[in-house]
């Protein structure tokens, strides 16, 4: 009989109030714009108005988002201990479950207590690490993906002999797996360590960590295709160059929408072009305030 460990994970409880929010102000917004558009209860009908339709659109963009991620985390969070396979279900992140087979299992880790997790031992196996035990997770940090709400501290730890491809992503976190990344161990957060101790022991790979553990490890994260130190370093390039739109270029294009903006209102005196002046300032100053802050 297989045995399942309850993984801790965001609750969809925790998107009701947000959800009924936007619901109710995103409704009302839309009923109005649409009872504009269609002309409920005005007698002659108003003309079509498609900036309305997407106001509408727009106030409801928010509740349809909401609903999906309901929908989404609907399915438990779980480490389920089959006869052939581990698999690892976390909707979040992964649209299906991950399987791993048992015959590529290495060890397993519970470590429920303080900021330092996952000890590895330096003095074991044929290799030396040097004067200090290491940790494989320290405050918040650690090589190895991360599947657990932000700010919940990891408490089992899985290691495999080789990494796993066919991960699929739902989306990539940061700390947590990356598309296309072959896994070489996951960092997992148990409801009750006691109970997952307690179901990890008959499969017999519960032990200490040691270091021909981490010198495996490292060659699994430096694979050529799919390693996560090479994915790592893209996504850190990737977000690094979205951050630069965010704070450079979008605050640059405003300011000159806003400089074009004026110079139109002034040979021309459109309203359309005053508008474009003050939006333009507005996204600047925000920017420049968030930046200065």
């Amino acid at each position: 009989m297989d045995s399942v460990v309850e993984l801790q994970a965001p609750s969809r409880w925790e998107i009701a109030p947000w959800l009924a929010l936007a619901l109710v102000l995103g409704g009302g917004v839309a009923y109005c714009c649409l009872a504009i558009v269609f002309g409920i209860g005005v007698e002659p009908a108003p003309k079509w108005a498609p900036a309305l339709v997407a106001i509408a659109i727009a106030a409801l963009a928010p509740s349809a988002w909401l609903v999906g991620r309901w929908r989404m985390l609907k399915p438990s969070a779980q480490l389920v201990l089959g006869a052939d396979a581990l698999t690892i279900a976390y909707p979040e992140l992964l649209r299906s479950p991950l399987a791993v087979p048992r015959a590529v299992k290495r060890v397993a880790a519970i470590d429920d207590d303080g900021p330092y997790r996952f000890r590895v031992h330096t003095e074991s196996g044929p290799f030396w690490g040097g004067q200090r035990d290491g940790y494989l997770w320290s405050r918040g940090k650690s090589a190895l993906p991360i599947l657990a709400p932000e700010g919940t501290r990891p408490n089992l730890l899985l290691l495999f002999d080789e990494a796993i491809a066919g991960a699929d992503i739902r989306w990539s976190r940061s700390g947590a797996l990356y598309r296309g990344e072959r896994v070489a161990g996951l960092l997992l957060a148990a409801d009750d360590p006691a109970r997952a101790q307690t179901a990890l022991l008959p499969l017999g790979f519960t032990r200490p960590l040691t270091m021909p553990d981490v010198v495996l490890l490292e060659d699994n994260l430096k694979v050529p295709e799919g390693g996560r130190l090479s994915l790592g370093r893209r996504h850190l390039l990737r977000t690094g160059w979205g951050l630069v739109a965010l704070g450079v270029l979008v605050p640059v294009l405003a300011l000159l929408g806003a400089v074009i903006g004026a110079v139109l209102t002034y040979g021309a005196r459109r309203r359309a072009n005053a508008a474009l002046a003050l939006v333009g300032l507005g996204v600047f100053a925000v920017r420049l305030v968030l930046w200065l802050g």
